[in-house]
């Protein structure tokens, strides 16, 4: 070999070799074992999915019963009345979310999960803004409510990750046995 092909072939043996493997590449960044929830995410994916559902059936039945009057409470809380319609607004919104997450379980539809990891993604930022303004104020029982929302939302979105990612992956069915 010449020189000039000798530096070609060194320059080139290393691409193939980088481009002969994208998922050892891929796996390099694994997570560690206590995360990893792809051998049973379907488990994970119904609990994730129920606990989505029982947050708009509550926050739902939280606004049906909410019945403060205007009228009985001091000047300085009279927005507190008003609640109940953002309680309805927001339930329904749940509803609406929890709704979207489980046809992206159940049918596998890509899009509806990357929705709801997209919607997560949001409310994770806003909840960190809100935890770094409940330290700000010294209060302490907002933090730890907060920090508790954080995991779960942060559970949430991880078994979303990885639902998304094992229903991208293509089976081949197996065909019955052929005499």
């Amino acid at each position: 070999m010449t020189a000039s092909v000798r530096a070609t072939h060194s320059i080139v043996e290393p691409c193939a070799k980088q481009n002969e493997r994208p998922e050892k590449q891929a796996n390099t960044m694994a997570l560690p074992s206590y995360l990893d929830f792809s051998a049973n995410i379907r488990t994970h994916a119904a609990f994730v999915g129920v606990l989505l559902a029982l947050d708009a059936i509550i926050t739902l039945l939280l606004s049906a019963v909410w019945n403060i009057k205007a009228e009985n409470l001091p000047d300085e809380f009279k927005h507190i009345a008003n609640l109940r319609q953002v309680l309805l607004i927001l339930g329904i919104g749940e509803a609406l979310f929890a709704t979207l997450y489980w046809v992206g379980f159940l049918k596998r539809v890509r899009w509806c999960l990357t929705i709801v990891v997209g919607f997560l993604a949001v409310v994770l930022t806003l909840q960190f803004i809100g935890l770094l303004g409940a330290l700000l104020q010294l209060n302490i029982a907002s933090a730890c409510m907060v920090l508790i929302v954080l995991a779960v939302n942060g559970y949430v979105l991880l078994v979303t990750l990885q639902l998304r990612k094992a229903n991208s992956i293509v089976t081949v069915p197996q065909e019955a046995f052929k005499a």
